[in-house]
């Protein structure tokens, strides 16, 4: 990899700026019920997933890049996304404020992202499952993540919005909201 010379010109921090915008474009047309829709019980509406984002940005990768950033090797916890939504910490949320909410979290997160010098990237923490992670994993897997839930979020928005509309041509597609 290249060497880092500001945070905000890394392919990383461009993904976590664009998503909020992604995620207002597609959403901006749905009503409360269509964020609020669930394919099947064990799959995630909307709202859901707009809560784990704000949820995943302060307590998990957010919190775990701060910390790396700013302690010496520190223990990591271990976060599990579906003992999470067992427990119902995503259900019951208003979409719309959920996507306020995550907004917000992180315009916070980016402000503190490009304050990191290119040194900050190679240092460490511990995860008790996998070991020594860099700063430099998280932030590409805190990219990831966010592609991986847009992309989850657009089927589900493809399926609310347009899947019936299309009739007998759905037999040359398929959607897996």
């Amino acid at each position: 990899m290249e060497a880092i010379t500001k945070a905000e010109e890394t392919a990383q921090v461009k993904t976590l700026e664009n998503t909020p915008a992604i995620l207002q474009a597609m959403l901006a047309p749905l009503t409360n019920e269509h964020l609020d829709w669930k394919p099947s019980a064990e799959r995630w509406s909307i709202s859901e997933v707009l809560a784990h984002l704000e949820d995943v940005e302060l307590r998990v990768t957010g919190l775990r890049a701060r910390r790396i950033a700013t302690e010496d090797n520190p223990l990591l916890e271990s976060y599990d996304q579906i003992e999470e939504a067992a427990k119902g910490t995503y259900s019951g949320r208003d979409g719309r404020e959920q996507l306020e909410r995550f907004c917000r979290a992180r315009q916070e997160s980016l402000q503190w992202l490009k304050g990191l010098s290119p040194g900050d990237w190679q240092r460490t923490g511990r995860h008790p499952e996998v070991g020594l992670i860099r700063l430099e994993q998280i932030m590409n897997l805190w990219a990831f993540h966010d592609l991986g839930h847009i992309r989850q979020v657009a089927e589900l928005v493809r399926a609310i919005s347009f899947w019936d509309g299309i009739g007998s041509l759905q037999r040359y597609y398929s959607v897996n909201p």
